[in-house]
């Protein structure tokens, strides 16, 4: 059989885990195989609270991959996003080696092996270490130094920090459920691999991903992550205010997905009923208080955002403006309010751009091979942005031990309750001499009364090697008889049994009219 490779990312969220898995084709090209998203408890604005909640919420998302795909996920790629994830600045240099030639690898590396040799804060680690430009004698920026001319090598690193106890936490749930992390990577980042193009990292651009419970801010310039932020706020609060309305709790999500607006000026002045505490109790809800709930709620989220982007320092830089994605990316007019708010152009991003182009390039490989590939459909929510952004990270690095579960042959199935099945006569055997003879169905010494029906209490079950009521048998090859050869009745307990039965034993009979019995 023919061995796969699986990258495999979990997607911890406030209000929900999504489990995606991908095969590596042989071209490198990732086909996505699965998304599976399930509810979860226990995260609190990106902190485990409660590891049990979670490890639960986890094992049900992975055992429905699991089964869907027959496999067994041992190790995945992961995320975390909150306010524990920050970005940090250095600025370190070098002397080139031969000023003569220019630069060469080895002072890129020495500059690099300074910058891993800085050391995090005691309750901090660092992620990723992301350099920002290089100068070449204070007054050259370049963006690959090598060949350059100077004597001095300098360039600014952005680091990735994140607190080591939500790292911690979200370790001991993996292992839990029997996964080990292959490695962690801030949201941020995973994210805005899935979702921006090449043109918009390279003339800038800023992705916001609103969660269930903080909103991930992160900036791209001339191809490199210049800034990341969380806000922590998200849908969560949108949610908790829609409750003030008199909502409960569990039709808060379904009723603003349906018909809430983040635009009260574009909200329809109709009402909507909500169902109440019972079946025939509802509550009616105008349409326009609720767009002013949502409004009041994303228009602060909004403004975090754009003050964010402004200490970037990248705010008049960024030309494709905001790119929006996650779960509250699909309330309706979203991305106009963002657009007033921050005066930028404003699109949603699902993860599907990326997806789109790999599929593209495979179909033409597969039209060039003459192969036809049906696969089913999957329908990419901005809910799985950061998730097929893991998958898309976690393949640079390596691909995840997944056991195939071998699916079972398929059974003969056995005799139903009630219902017998058709006898198969067991071959003949016996000593040197003596031959084994099977007596026909039907066969009543001279003398013996015919046996009445038998009641269904006292009826023994069917077994292999034996018939019941009505159970047909295959005649028995001629053998040589020592006995008179006894009178065959041609449907003569048949037709009895039916008439005391009351034709209640038609089910088991599958022979024709014609057969003996």
């Amino acid at each position: 059989m023919e061995k796969k490779n699986y990258i495999v990312a979990i997607d911890l969220g406030t209000s929900n885990v999504v489990v995606a898995v991908a095969e590596r084709a042989g071209d490198g090209r990732l086909n996505l195989r699965c998304v599976v998203s399930k509810p979860s408890q226990g995260v609190k604005a990106g902190m485990i609270t409660n590891i049990e909640q979670v490890s639960n919420a986890i094992k049900s998302a992975v055992d429905a991959v699991n089964e869907k795909l027959g496999l067994r996920i041992t190790e995945a790629y992961t995320g975390i996003s909150g306010e524990f994830v920050r970005c940090a600045r250095h600025t370190d240099h070098v002397f080139t080696s031969d000023p003569q030639n220019g630069v060469n690898r080895t002072d890129v590396e020495a500059l690099f092996e300074r910058m891993r040799n800085v050391q995090a804060p005691d309750d901090e680690t660092i992620m990723e270490r992301i350099p920002q430009n290089y100068l070449v004698d204070e007054n050259q920026e370049v963006a690959d130094p090598i060949g350059s001319f100077g004597k001095r090598l300098a360039s600014t690193f952005n680091f990735i920090l994140c607190a080591k106890t939500p790292l911690e936490r979200l370790n001991l749930a993996l292992r839990r459920v029997g996964i080990r992390s292959l490695g962690m990577y801030a949201n941020a980042l995973a994210t805005a691999a899935a979702v921006l193009t090449p043109d918009e990292k390279e003339e800038g651009a800023a992705l916001v991903d609103i969660g269930g419970g903080v909103t991930d801010v992160a900036v791209y310039y001339r191809n490199v992550l210049r800034y990341i932020a969380t806000i922590p706020m998200g849908a969560g609060a949108v949610n908790n205010d829609i409750r003030t309305l008199g909502i409960f709790e569990r039709h808060v999500d379904n009723l603003k997905r349906k018909f809430g607006s983040a635009l009260a000026e574009l909200a329809p002045n109709t009402m909507v009923s909500v169902k109440g505490r019972t079946a025939k109790e509802t509550k009616d809800i105008l349409l326009y208080n609720l767009a002013v709930v949502i409004e009041a709620r994303m228009r602060d989220i909004a403004e975090y955002v754009a003050q964010e982007i402004k200490d970037s320092g990248y705010a008049d830089k960024l030309a494709y403006g905001i790119v929006l994605t996650g779960g509250s990316a699909q309330l309706r007019h979203v991305d106009e309010l963002f657009r007033r708010v921050t005066g930028m152009d404003v699109r949603i991003g699902t993860g599907e751009e990326v997806l789109e182009k790999e599929s593209e390039t495979a179909t033409e490989s597969e039209k060039k091979e003459g192969k036809e590939k049906k696969e089913e459909k999957i329908n990419i929510l901005p809910d799985y942005a950061t998730a097929i952004g893991l998958l898309y990270c976690g393949a640079e690095h390596g691909d995840c031990a997944v056991v195939e579960v071998p699916q079972p042959a398929a059974r003969p199935q056995g005799p139903k309750p009630g219902v017998s099945t058709p006898y198969q006569p067991a071959a003949a055997t016996g000593t040197a001499g003596t031959a084994a003879t099977t007596p026909a169905a039907g066969y009543r010494p001279a003398g013996q009364a015919a046996p009445g029906p038998i009641p269904a209490a006292e009826r023994p079950a069917a077994t292999a090697g034996t018939t019941g009521v009505g159970k047909e048998e295959a005649p028995a090859p001629e053998e040589p008889r020592t006995t008179t050869e006894p009178h065959r009745h041609k449907r003569g307990l048949l037709d009895k049994l039916k008439q005391s039965l009351g034709w209640r034993l038609d089910d088991f009979f599958t022979g024709s009219d014609d057969e003996e019995i």
